[in-house]
Protein backbone atom coordinates (compact mmCIF):
# COMPACT_ATOMS: atom_id res chain seq x y z
CA UNK A 1 0.00 0.00 0.00
CA UNK A 2 2.94 2.65 1.17
CA UNK A 3 4.79 1.77 -2.25
CA UNK A 4 1.53 1.85 -4.40
CA UNK A 5 1.30 5.74 -3.08
CA UNK A 6 4.24 7.05 -3.27
CA UNK A 7 3.96 5.82 -7.00
CA UNK A 8 0.88 7.21 -7.19
CA UNK A 9 2.29 10.89 -5.76
CA UNK A 10 5.80 10.95 -8.11
CA UNK A 11 3.45 10.30 -10.83
CA UNK A 12 1.50 13.46 -10.28
CA UNK A 13 4.34 15.12 -9.69
CA UNK A 14 5.38 14.29 -12.94
CA UNK A 15 2.88 14.37 -14.67
CA UNK A 16 0.26 16.89 -13.29
CA UNK A 17 -1.84 17.23 -16.32
CA UNK A 18 -3.14 13.94 -16.82
CA UNK A 19 -6.35 13.87 -17.70
CA UNK A 20 -8.87 11.78 -15.83
CA UNK A 21 -13.08 12.30 -14.75
CA UNK A 22 -12.22 14.32 -12.00
CA UNK A 23 -9.61 17.08 -13.93
CA UNK A 24 -11.44 20.11 -15.03
CA UNK A 25 -9.14 21.00 -17.80
CA UNK A 26 -11.91 20.43 -20.45
CA UNK A 27 -14.22 21.92 -18.24
CA UNK A 28 -16.00 25.41 -18.12
CA UNK A 29 -14.79 27.87 -15.51
CA UNK A 30 -16.73 26.54 -12.30
CA UNK A 31 -16.95 30.75 -11.06
CA UNK A 32 -18.28 33.79 -12.64
CA UNK A 33 -16.05 36.16 -10.88
CA UNK A 34 -13.50 38.35 -12.52
CA UNK A 35 -11.32 36.94 -15.40
CA UNK A 36 -7.99 36.43 -14.24
CA UNK A 37 -5.51 37.68 -16.87
CA UNK A 38 -1.97 36.95 -17.51
CA UNK A 39 0.33 38.66 -20.30
CA UNK A 40 2.86 36.64 -21.89
CA UNK A 41 6.02 38.85 -23.83
CA UNK A 42 9.52 38.30 -25.45
CA UNK A 43 10.59 37.57 -28.53
CA UNK A 44 11.31 33.99 -31.01
CA UNK A 45 11.25 31.51 -27.78
CA UNK A 46 8.41 33.27 -25.83
CA UNK A 47 6.33 33.44 -29.85
CA UNK A 48 6.71 29.33 -29.24
CA UNK A 49 9.67 27.13 -31.14
CA UNK A 50 7.55 23.83 -30.05
CA UNK A 51 7.19 21.92 -32.84
CA UNK A 52 4.45 19.28 -33.36
CA UNK A 53 6.55 16.32 -35.24
CA UNK A 54 8.91 15.41 -32.71
CA UNK A 55 6.09 15.50 -30.46
CA UNK A 56 4.00 13.10 -31.87
CA UNK A 57 6.79 10.79 -32.50
CA UNK A 58 7.26 11.10 -29.15
CA UNK A 59 3.76 10.03 -27.95
CA UNK A 60 4.17 7.38 -30.33
CA UNK A 61 6.75 6.16 -27.44
CA UNK A 62 5.43 4.62 -24.10
CA UNK A 63 8.71 6.26 -22.86
CA UNK A 64 7.58 9.40 -23.60
CA UNK A 65 3.92 9.39 -24.12
CA UNK A 66 3.02 10.37 -20.44
CA UNK A 67 4.70 13.99 -21.08
CA UNK A 68 1.96 15.17 -23.21
CA UNK A 69 -1.54 13.23 -21.96
CA UNK A 70 -2.89 16.59 -21.55
CA UNK A 71 -1.96 18.02 -25.19
CA UNK A 72 -4.15 15.30 -26.71
CA UNK A 73 -8.18 15.09 -27.31
CA UNK A 74 -9.28 12.70 -24.73
CA UNK A 75 -5.60 12.00 -23.46
CA UNK A 76 -6.22 9.36 -26.37
CA UNK A 77 -2.77 8.23 -27.56
CA UNK A 78 -4.18 5.79 -30.08
CA UNK A 79 -6.56 7.97 -31.95
CA UNK A 80 -4.08 10.87 -31.99
CA UNK A 81 -1.55 9.06 -33.37
CA UNK A 82 -3.89 6.80 -36.17
CA UNK A 83 -5.29 10.34 -36.90
CA UNK A 84 -1.68 11.79 -38.13
CA UNK A 85 -1.20 8.77 -39.51
CA UNK A 86 -3.90 8.94 -41.73
CA UNK A 87 -3.72 12.35 -42.67
CA UNK A 88 -0.06 12.39 -43.38
CA UNK A 89 1.03 12.96 -47.28
CA UNK A 90 4.48 11.13 -47.61
CA UNK A 91 4.39 13.14 -51.05
CA UNK A 92 3.95 16.29 -49.59
CA UNK A 93 5.80 17.07 -46.66
CA UNK A 94 4.10 21.18 -46.86
CA UNK A 95 0.71 19.72 -46.34
CA UNK A 96 0.00 19.36 -42.02
CA UNK A 97 -1.04 16.51 -40.78
CA UNK A 98 -4.32 16.63 -38.93
CA UNK A 99 -4.00 16.61 -34.70
CA UNK A 100 -6.15 16.30 -32.37
CA UNK A 101 -5.35 18.20 -29.72
CA UNK A 102 -6.88 18.92 -26.87
CA UNK A 103 -9.01 22.75 -26.05
CA UNK A 104 -9.54 23.97 -22.27
CA UNK A 105 -12.60 26.13 -22.19
CA UNK A 106 -11.63 27.40 -18.81
CA UNK A 107 -8.51 29.30 -19.96
CA UNK A 108 -8.64 31.89 -23.33
CA UNK A 109 -5.85 32.48 -25.26
CA UNK A 110 -5.67 36.05 -27.21
CA UNK A 111 -1.85 35.75 -29.33
CA UNK A 112 -1.59 38.49 -32.22
CA UNK A 113 -5.00 38.60 -33.97
CA UNK A 114 -5.99 34.65 -33.25
CA UNK A 115 -8.17 33.82 -30.25
CA UNK A 116 -9.72 31.04 -28.33
CA UNK A 117 -9.83 28.60 -26.27
CA UNK A 118 -6.76 27.10 -24.64
CA UNK A 119 -4.87 24.82 -27.43
CA UNK A 120 -2.03 24.06 -29.33
CA UNK A 121 -1.34 25.97 -32.31
CA UNK A 122 -0.73 29.46 -30.56
CA UNK A 123 3.03 29.27 -31.97
CA UNK A 124 5.29 30.84 -33.88
CA UNK A 125 5.77 27.46 -36.41
CA UNK A 126 2.40 26.42 -37.27
CA UNK A 127 0.71 23.78 -35.12
CA UNK A 128 3.42 25.06 -32.87
CA UNK A 129 3.32 26.24 -28.91
CA UNK A 130 5.39 27.69 -27.13
CA UNK A 131 5.40 28.29 -23.09
CA UNK A 132 2.12 29.82 -22.75
CA UNK A 133 0.27 25.77 -23.02
CA UNK A 134 1.51 24.50 -19.80
CA UNK A 135 1.48 27.63 -18.45
CA UNK A 136 -2.24 28.08 -19.10
CA UNK A 137 -2.62 24.61 -17.50
CA UNK A 138 -1.12 25.17 -14.60
CA UNK A 139 -2.66 28.93 -13.66
CA UNK A 140 -6.26 27.31 -14.84
CA UNK A 141 -5.92 24.35 -12.65
CA UNK A 142 -5.19 26.86 -9.71
CA UNK A 143 -8.21 28.96 -10.64
CA UNK A 144 -12.23 28.31 -10.61
CA UNK A 145 -12.69 31.89 -12.12
CA UNK A 146 -11.66 32.01 -15.67
CA UNK A 147 -8.11 32.78 -17.03
CA UNK A 148 -7.46 34.66 -20.00
CA UNK A 149 -3.72 34.82 -21.54
CA UNK A 150 -2.95 37.47 -23.40
CA UNK A 151 0.14 37.05 -25.33
CA UNK A 152 2.27 39.06 -27.40
CA UNK A 153 5.81 38.45 -29.00
CA UNK A 154 8.19 39.25 -31.80
CA UNK A 155 10.52 37.40 -33.26
CA UNK A 156 14.83 39.32 -33.12
CA UNK A 157 13.35 41.59 -30.23
CA UNK A 158 15.75 43.28 -27.94
CA UNK A 159 15.14 45.12 -24.82
CA UNK A 160 17.17 47.65 -25.33
CA UNK A 161 15.15 48.83 -28.70
CA UNK A 162 12.27 47.37 -29.86
CA UNK A 163 10.90 46.51 -26.08
CA UNK A 164 12.70 49.83 -24.15
CA UNK A 165 10.36 50.81 -21.81
CA UNK A 166 9.25 54.47 -21.71
CA UNK A 167 11.36 54.93 -18.77
CA UNK A 168 14.61 54.02 -20.48
CA UNK A 169 14.49 56.28 -23.64
CA UNK A 170 17.14 58.86 -23.97
CA UNK A 171 16.58 62.53 -24.72
CA UNK A 172 16.37 63.80 -28.22
CA UNK A 173 19.62 65.25 -28.22
CA UNK A 174 21.05 62.18 -27.54
CA UNK A 175 19.08 60.59 -30.35
CA UNK A 176 19.81 63.27 -32.91
CA UNK A 177 23.69 61.88 -31.83
CA UNK A 178 22.66 58.41 -32.37
CA UNK A 179 21.04 59.17 -35.97
CA UNK A 180 23.93 61.32 -36.94
CA UNK A 181 26.18 58.67 -35.96
CA UNK A 182 23.91 55.97 -38.25
CA UNK A 183 24.09 57.76 -41.30
CA UNK A 184 27.68 58.68 -41.22
CA UNK A 185 27.89 54.70 -40.91
CA UNK A 186 25.31 54.69 -44.03
CA UNK A 187 27.49 57.08 -46.15
CA UNK A 188 30.77 55.22 -45.58
CA UNK A 189 28.92 51.71 -46.50
CA UNK A 190 27.52 53.35 -49.72
CA UNK A 191 30.81 54.38 -50.43
CA UNK A 192 32.55 51.33 -49.99
CA UNK A 193 29.89 48.80 -50.97
CA UNK A 194 29.79 49.22 -54.79
CA UNK A 195 33.48 48.17 -55.38
CA UNK A 196 33.10 45.10 -52.77
CA UNK A 197 30.17 44.04 -55.15
CA UNK A 198 31.75 44.39 -58.57
CA UNK A 199 34.70 42.07 -57.09
CA UNK A 200 32.42 39.80 -55.47
CA UNK A 201 30.38 39.56 -59.02
CA UNK A 202 33.46 39.32 -60.96
CA UNK A 203 34.77 36.23 -58.58
CA UNK A 204 31.24 34.78 -59.17
CA UNK A 205 30.96 35.42 -63.15
CA UNK A 206 34.78 32.97 -63.61
CA UNK A 207 32.74 30.59 -60.95
CA UNK A 208 30.08 30.18 -63.35
CA UNK A 209 31.73 29.95 -66.36
CA UNK A 210 33.58 26.65 -64.84
CA UNK A 211 30.51 25.15 -62.45
CA UNK A 212 27.13 24.07 -63.54
CA UNK A 213 25.62 25.83 -60.94
CA UNK A 214 24.90 28.96 -61.17
CA UNK A 215 25.34 31.75 -58.49
CA UNK A 216 23.44 34.76 -58.97
CA UNK A 217 25.28 38.09 -58.89
CA UNK A 218 24.59 40.50 -56.03
CA UNK A 219 22.94 44.18 -56.60
CA UNK A 220 23.83 47.10 -54.89
CA UNK A 221 20.87 48.77 -52.75
CA UNK A 222 21.97 51.81 -50.91
CA UNK A 223 20.99 52.41 -47.40
CA UNK A 224 18.96 55.07 -46.89
CA UNK A 225 19.73 58.24 -44.60
CA UNK A 226 17.76 58.69 -41.73
CA UNK A 227 15.70 61.52 -39.88
CA UNK A 228 15.92 62.07 -35.59
CA UNK A 229 12.19 60.76 -35.85
CA UNK A 230 12.98 57.89 -37.82
CA UNK A 231 15.46 56.62 -35.92
CA UNK A 232 14.02 57.29 -32.38
CA UNK A 233 10.91 54.96 -33.68
CA UNK A 234 12.67 52.26 -33.47
CA UNK A 235 12.84 52.22 -29.86
CA UNK A 236 10.36 51.33 -27.94
CA UNK A 237 8.11 50.18 -30.81
CA UNK A 238 7.63 47.00 -29.68
CA UNK A 239 6.60 48.10 -25.82
CA UNK A 240 3.87 50.37 -27.46
CA UNK A 241 2.52 47.38 -29.87
CA UNK A 242 2.66 45.12 -26.90
CA UNK A 243 0.62 48.06 -24.53
CA UNK A 244 -1.72 48.44 -27.71
CA UNK A 245 -2.52 44.31 -27.95
CA UNK A 246 -3.48 44.06 -24.56
CA UNK A 247 -5.41 47.42 -24.13
CA UNK A 248 -7.51 45.98 -27.49
CA UNK A 249 -8.27 42.45 -26.53
CA UNK A 250 -9.35 43.68 -22.82
CA UNK A 251 -11.74 46.16 -24.48
CA UNK A 252 -13.08 43.38 -27.17
CA UNK A 253 -13.94 40.72 -24.59
CA UNK A 254 -16.93 39.96 -25.68
CA UNK A 255 -16.60 40.85 -28.87
CA UNK A 256 -13.50 37.68 -28.70
CA UNK A 257 -14.58 35.79 -26.40
CA UNK A 258 -18.46 34.61 -26.57
CA UNK A 259 -18.17 33.24 -23.20
CA UNK A 260 -17.52 36.03 -21.21
CA UNK A 261 -20.18 37.48 -19.15
CA UNK A 262 -19.37 41.09 -18.31
CA UNK A 263 -17.50 39.89 -14.62
CA UNK A 264 -14.71 42.00 -15.18
CA UNK A 265 -11.16 41.02 -15.04
CA UNK A 266 -7.98 41.35 -12.91
CA UNK A 267 -4.69 41.73 -14.06
CA UNK A 268 -2.99 39.39 -12.40
CA UNK A 269 1.05 38.66 -13.71
CA UNK A 270 3.40 39.28 -16.64
CA UNK A 271 5.50 36.46 -18.02
CA UNK A 272 8.93 37.94 -19.81
CA UNK A 273 10.72 35.14 -21.76
CA UNK A 274 13.54 37.26 -24.07
CA UNK A 275 17.59 38.18 -24.25
CA UNK A 276 19.05 36.74 -27.20
CA UNK A 277 19.10 40.36 -29.10
CA UNK A 278 20.29 41.92 -26.38
CA UNK A 279 23.87 40.28 -26.69
CA UNK A 280 24.67 42.56 -29.48
CA UNK A 281 25.80 46.01 -29.68
CA UNK A 282 26.27 46.38 -26.08
CA UNK A 283 22.90 46.27 -25.31
CA UNK A 284 23.65 44.00 -22.36
CA UNK A 285 25.03 46.32 -20.53
CA UNK A 286 21.91 48.14 -19.79
CA UNK A 287 19.65 45.16 -19.26
CA UNK A 288 19.17 45.34 -15.99
CA UNK A 289 18.05 49.55 -15.54
CA UNK A 290 15.99 49.00 -18.59
CA UNK A 291 14.02 45.24 -17.10
CA UNK A 292 13.69 46.62 -13.98
CA UNK A 293 12.42 50.08 -15.78
CA UNK A 294 9.87 47.37 -18.07
CA UNK A 295 8.01 46.25 -14.65
CA UNK A 296 7.50 50.09 -13.31
CA UNK A 297 6.10 51.16 -16.65
CA UNK A 298 3.80 47.83 -17.38
CA UNK A 299 2.82 47.90 -13.71
CA UNK A 300 1.88 52.06 -14.20
CA UNK A 301 0.35 51.52 -17.83
CA UNK A 302 -2.50 48.70 -17.26
CA UNK A 303 -2.87 50.39 -13.53
CA UNK A 304 -1.73 46.88 -11.88
CA UNK A 305 1.08 48.01 -8.85
CA UNK A 306 0.51 44.49 -7.57
CA UNK A 307 0.95 42.27 -11.11
CA UNK A 308 3.79 39.79 -10.42
CA UNK A 309 6.39 39.27 -12.78
CA UNK A 310 8.04 36.09 -14.05
CA UNK A 311 11.17 36.67 -15.93
CA UNK A 312 12.29 33.72 -17.91
CA UNK A 313 16.47 33.57 -17.48
CA UNK A 314 17.77 32.72 -20.47
CA UNK A 315 19.10 28.93 -20.88
CA UNK A 316 20.77 28.30 -23.99
CA UNK A 317 23.16 25.93 -24.15
CA UNK A 318 21.87 24.49 -20.96
CA UNK A 319 23.45 23.85 -17.93
CA UNK A 320 27.24 24.22 -19.88
CA UNK A 321 29.09 27.45 -17.98
CA UNK A 322 28.78 30.81 -19.34
CA UNK A 323 32.14 32.54 -20.09
CA UNK A 324 32.29 35.14 -17.31
CA UNK A 325 32.15 38.71 -18.34
CA UNK A 326 30.11 37.38 -21.61
CA UNK A 327 27.34 38.96 -22.88
CA UNK A 328 25.16 36.17 -22.27
CA UNK A 329 26.37 35.77 -18.29
CA UNK A 330 26.00 39.83 -18.27
CA UNK A 331 22.26 39.37 -19.20
CA UNK A 332 21.63 36.20 -16.76
CA UNK A 333 22.56 37.88 -14.57
CA UNK A 334 20.73 40.92 -14.86
CA UNK A 335 17.88 38.52 -15.37
CA UNK A 336 18.20 37.46 -11.93
CA UNK A 337 19.51 40.38 -10.44
CA UNK A 338 16.02 42.06 -10.80
CA UNK A 339 13.77 40.11 -8.55
CA UNK A 340 16.58 40.94 -6.23
CA UNK A 341 16.15 44.56 -5.85
CA UNK A 342 14.44 45.60 -3.00
CA UNK A 343 11.08 47.05 -4.35
CA UNK A 344 10.98 43.76 -6.44
CA UNK A 345 11.27 41.27 -3.70
CA UNK A 346 8.29 38.95 -2.97
CA UNK A 347 6.47 40.12 -6.37
CA UNK A 348 8.81 39.33 -9.00
CA UNK A 349 11.07 35.88 -9.42
CA UNK A 350 13.75 34.91 -12.08
CA UNK A 351 13.01 30.96 -13.79
CA UNK A 352 15.73 28.96 -14.66
CA UNK A 353 15.29 27.97 -18.24
CA UNK A 354 18.77 26.21 -18.73
CA UNK A 355 17.92 23.17 -16.30
CA UNK A 356 14.99 22.38 -19.07
CA UNK A 357 17.77 21.94 -21.53
CA UNK A 358 16.85 18.92 -23.88
CA UNK A 359 19.87 16.22 -23.74
CA UNK A 360 18.25 13.71 -26.45
CA UNK A 361 17.58 16.90 -29.03
CA UNK A 362 21.18 17.97 -27.93
CA UNK A 363 22.85 14.63 -28.36
CA UNK A 364 21.83 14.57 -32.01
CA UNK A 365 22.47 17.84 -32.99
CA UNK A 366 26.18 18.06 -31.80
CA UNK A 367 26.72 14.48 -32.18
CA UNK A 368 29.18 12.87 -34.75
CA UNK A 369 27.92 14.36 -38.50
CA UNK A 370 25.46 16.55 -36.56
CA UNK A 371 21.76 16.63 -37.05
CA UNK A 372 21.33 16.41 -40.91
CA UNK A 373 23.44 13.04 -40.81
CA UNK A 374 20.09 11.23 -40.08
CA UNK A 375 17.38 13.88 -40.39
CA UNK A 376 14.32 11.67 -39.67
CA UNK A 377 16.09 10.57 -36.29
CA UNK A 378 16.44 14.43 -35.32
CA UNK A 379 12.95 15.58 -35.62
CA UNK A 380 12.21 12.87 -33.38
CA UNK A 381 13.46 15.21 -30.30
CA UNK A 382 13.93 18.64 -32.35
CA UNK A 383 13.38 20.86 -35.30
CA UNK A 384 15.32 24.14 -34.90
CA UNK A 385 18.83 25.90 -33.95
CA UNK A 386 19.97 25.77 -30.80
CA UNK A 387 19.03 29.53 -29.68
CA UNK A 388 15.45 28.33 -29.96
CA UNK A 389 16.05 25.53 -27.44
CA UNK A 390 15.89 23.26 -31.33
CA UNK A 391 12.27 23.27 -31.14
CA UNK A 392 11.66 20.53 -28.73
CA UNK A 393 8.28 19.93 -27.53
CA UNK A 394 9.45 18.60 -24.40
CA UNK A 395 11.50 21.84 -23.31
CA UNK A 396 8.81 24.42 -24.09
CA UNK A 397 6.58 21.79 -22.17
CA UNK A 398 8.59 22.26 -19.03
CA UNK A 399 8.97 26.00 -19.24
CA UNK A 400 6.00 26.51 -19.27
CA UNK A 401 5.54 24.73 -16.49
CA UNK A 402 7.97 25.83 -14.14
CA UNK A 403 6.33 29.60 -15.51
CA UNK A 404 3.28 28.85 -14.23
CA UNK A 405 4.96 27.29 -10.80
CA UNK A 406 6.87 30.53 -10.42
CA UNK A 407 3.51 33.34 -10.86
CA UNK A 408 1.46 31.08 -8.52
CA UNK A 409 4.38 31.10 -5.79
CA UNK A 410 3.82 34.83 -6.09
CA UNK A 411 0.49 34.87 -5.98
CA UNK A 412 0.29 33.29 -2.66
Amino acid sequence: MIIRRALTLCAAVLFPFIASAENPQYAVSKSKGKVKVFILAGQSNMEGRGFPEPLTWQVGQEKYRERYTHFLKDGDYDAFTKKVKETTDPNDKRKTPTYLWSTRRDVWINYLGKHGDLTVGYGAPREGFGPEFNFGHVVGNHYDEQVLLIKASWGGRALARGFLPPSSMLTDVEYAKLAEAQNDENKAWNAAEPARIEAHNKRVAEQNKKDQKKRRLRQFKPREMVTIEQYKEQFGKDYRNMVSEVHGCLGELGKRFPGYENQGYDIMGFVWFQGWNDQYQDRWLTYEKNMANFIRDVRKEFKAPNMKFVIGQMGNDGMAPDKPGSPRDYIKKAQAGVPGQAEFKGNAICVRTDRYWDMDAHAIYTGPGGWSKDADKWRRFGNDRPYHYYGSPWLFAQVGTAFGKGMLELLK
